[in-house]
């Protein structure tokens, strides 16, 4: 399940996209809704549609790559100074994922720990 504060990070980070496809700098953007709670029938049925466990949360399309973003709330700082990702999960099926469309030429992908995560990621790629 999702927690409220990844949900919230992943809506600015929308907003942020919609910002960025009005200047040009991303073609097209998309969510891929592949979490919550369904009926066993829907499962199935969108399964059998080609929903897969661990597909990225976003999909952005820019001019030359397509990125492929896992959205998680974001690390805590520590005493240190340091990011803790400790209680994060990233399952072994977005894990895969991300491997796998590592192989292409033209997709990149990676898990952000929130929006400021995400922002960066996206600005280092256009």
């Amino acid at each position: 399940m999702r927690s409220k504060i990844e949900h919230q990070e992943q809506i600015k980070v929308v907003n942020y996209l919609n910002i960025l496809q009005k200047q040009g700098k991303v073609v097209e953007f998309f969510a891929i809704p592949n979490g919550g709670s369904r009926h066993k029938l829907e499962a199935i049925n969108l399964k059998r549609e080609g929903v897969k466990s661990g597909v990225s949360d976003l999909c952005v399309i820019l001019k030359n790559k397509v990125l492929f973003i896992e959205m998680k709330r974001p690390a805590k700082r520590l005493k240190s100074g340091k990011l803790s990702t400790a209680g994060i999960i990233v399952s072994e099926y977005q894990k895969q994922f991300l491997e796998n469309i590592s192989q292409s030429e033209v997709c990149e992908g990676m898990v952000a720990y929130g929006f400021d995560e995400a922002r960066k990621y996206i600005e280092e790629k256009i």
